[in-house]
């Protein structure tokens, strides 16, 4: 399964790189941005989604622009800076500084109402972007591996997880695939961060975290709970990274991951759509985030602000109207389907006949999605930092927790210092803009 696994990574890399060499000369193009990298599923729904609007806007194609495993907020950047922002862009946390650079165009109302779309929270009066569906963030584990330690179900508590994975760690086991190259280095601090210092059982219309760091009420460097998080995150590499992790990144995760060389990814949903494509053969569950603060397990809901693809400034004349015909494809059922099946997530539109969540011929990802379903049923989830959009933390976030756990992988144990780099960077992003 090795080589397969590592031959369609490859072969969906090449594919992406190539993106439209084919492409005819008398066509035009929409360019779309896309994070496939080396993951199957998402590839194809890209295939799909490229091929339903072409058979339905002749003379016209979608062009991948592949982001793979880098960050967006960077490329979107230098593409604004050279005038070269795509037609249609993946927002992520992205939608409140791009509309307030000028470079969303607004959807109307009409077109989350013709796929039974709740409205995305507004901005500024605006609706930008697709609702995509219900993204969650968990913990995949080996239940092989995780059964044969003596545990069958989720760890309740930070300090259990941590000795579940001692457990593993005896049996001979890899506790933990994790790399320090990429952004999936920052998902350890990320779980840490969302489902604690952002406290999930916040009294409604209290400020978040997020609030009260930008009024400068908060800081990382003098709040016990950051502390605490961050010797939580050195005891986690030093009790379970191996040698080597620094030069792995996504890729280098999901194939450790798959190929059963480790028993434990923090990752989101999205991981769950390669299973099928990759003939990935064992039982994988999926489980919650434990707590640090004595609440009980909660999913990550990454979906809860407004997300998925937009529109930009870029798409001029008649682009215009073929970018938004990019987004109406978005829906189509074969489309939306192969959307959730290569992300695990729920769906989100109402009215996209015959589709109401992942689906696979694959026995271990019937089994998983199942198991999603009843855990997010069973333990709840928590919107993390994605409150909202007016309430998200800045644009670099993601790449301040990768740099910080990047300093602890290399062996930088000086806790104040660590604090003062998120502090540093979260006023140098606010001083920026985003």
């Amino acid at each position: 399964m090795k080589k397969l696994i590592i031959s369609l990574c490859l072969l969906a890399v090449v594919a992406s790189l190539l993106g439209c060499s084919g492409q005819d000369e008398n066509q035009q193009v929409i360019r779309v941005t896309r994070n496939i990298g080396g993951r199957a599923g998402f590839q194809k729904h890209w295939d799909i989604w490229a091929a339903n609007f072409a058979r339905n806007n002749p003379g016209w194609q979608m062009e991948l622009i592949d982001l793979g495993n880098n960050d967006g907020a960077a490329y979107y950047k230098r593409a604004i800076g050279t005038g070269d922002l795509p037609e249609v862009v993946m927002t992520w946390e992205l939608v409140r500084s791009l509309a307030d650079g000028g470079h969303l165009l607004p959807l109307p109302t009409t077109y989350y109402e013709q796929f039974g779309v709740d409205l995305p929270q507004p901005y500024k009066g605006n609706y930008y972007t697709t609702q995509v569906g219900h993204q969650i963030c968990g913990i995949a584990v080996n239940k092989r591996m995780w059964n044969e330690a003596g545990i069958s179900e989720p760890p309740q508590t930070w300090d259990a997880l941590i000795e579940a994975m001692d457990k593993i760690k005896a049996k001979g086991y890899k506790p933990l695939v994790l790399g320090g190259r990429e952004w999936s280095a920052s998902m350890p601090l990320f779980y840490a961060m969302a489902t604690n210092l952002y406290d999930p059982e916040r009294p409604a219309g209290t400020p978040s975290w997020t609030i009260r760091r930008d009024r400068g009420e908060v800081h990382f460097a003098d709040e016990p709970l950051a502390r605490m998080i961050i010797e939580r995150m050195i005891e986690l590499c030093e009790r379970f990274m191996e040698k080597g992790a620094m030069s792995d990144g996504y890729n280098e995760e999901q194939r450790d991951f798959y190929n059963q060389k480790g028993a434990t990814w923090m990752m989101g949903c999205w991981m769950s759509g390669d299973i099928e494509p990759l003939e990935v053969d064992f039982d994988i569950e999926y489980w919650p985030i434990p707590s640090m603060t004595g609440h009980k397990p909660l999913f990550n809901l990454v979906s809860s602000a407004p997300g998925g693809w937009a529109m930009t400034t870029s798409a001029t004349g008649e682009k215009r109207a073929k970018a938004l015909a990019v987004l109406e494809a978005y829906y189509a059922p074969e489309v939306y389907q192969a959307f959730l099946n290569g992300e695990g997530q729920f769906a989100a539109a109402t009215k996209v006949e015959g589709v109401d969540g992942p689906q696979s011929d694959w026995a271990p990802t019937q089994r998983l999605y199942a198991n999603m379903a009843a855990n997010m049923a069973k333990y709840g989830t928590t919107t993390g930092y994605h409150v909202s959009i007016d309430d998200f933390p800045p644009d670099s976030f993601v790449e301040s927790m990768k740099r910080v756990m990047q300093e602890i992988m290399i062996g930088n144990r000086d806790v104040e210092k660590l604090l003062q780099m998120l502090d540093d960077d979260w006023e140098a992003s606010r001083k920026g803009g985003s």
